[in-house]
């Protein structure tokens, strides 16, 4: 039987022991990636993004060192959590890289302070609507060690995206709830 590397990386996961799913963690505002946006989302809500620093630390002492951020569909705050959250590490001692959705599986991290060391995927839409296909989610998964899920205040939580996660391997540390965007607010009642 040949295995190839799709397997082995498969394979790799199944190796780490499950872990719980974790509570999810505080709501932060969803916005462009603009640097500025993110300096200032960082000083509004310093608790919370401390809060999402130390799950992911605790995820990279446990060995999960490539984590992705992914959601349901474009606008959902993924790039800008990814952003938030390298400055947030780095300001913590965090040799942090970012990678495109794409990037995960070439992840590559020295053995030099390894303990210090993560790669965050900007890994975008895993859950569009419809059913979950494991096969498909798997092969996007590539190379991750664990997941933040990321959705909207106004769409529902949907705890068979952290079940799927964890059936392919990886460790789920949360969600991240990003506040509604302010264009869809309710129309004015005539």
């Amino acid at each position: 039987m040949t295995v190839d590397f799709i397997d082995r990386a498969f394979l790799g996961r199944l190796a780490v022991p499950a872990m719980s799913v974790m509570p999810a963690v505080p709501v932060l505002p969803a916005v462009p990636r603009d640097e500025s946006v993110v300096a200032r989302l960082r000083a509004d809500f310093p608790e919370r993004w401390a809060r999402l620093a130390e799950r992911v630390e605790a995820a990279i002492e446990a060995g999960h060192r490539v984590i992705a951020v992914a959601g349901r569909a474009r606008g959902d705050g993924c790039s800008t959590i990814v952003s938030g959250l390298a400055d947030v590490l780095h300001s913590r001692g965090v040799h942090v890289t970012c990678l495109p959705a794409d990037g995960a599986a070439a992840a590559d991290l020295n053995a030099d302070g390894a303990h210090r060391q993560c790669v965050l995927v900007d890994a975008g839409a895993w859950f569009p609507p419809g059913p979950v296909h494991r096969g498909r989610l798997a092969r996007a998964a590539i190379g991750c060690h664990a997941a933040l899920l990321v959705r909207r205040a106004e769409r529902p939580p949907c705890p068979a995206h952290g079940q799927a996660l964890a059936a392919i391997g990886l460790h789920v540390l949360g969600e991240v709830v990003t506040f509604a965007d302010p264009s869809a607010a309710e129309a004015p009642a005539a």
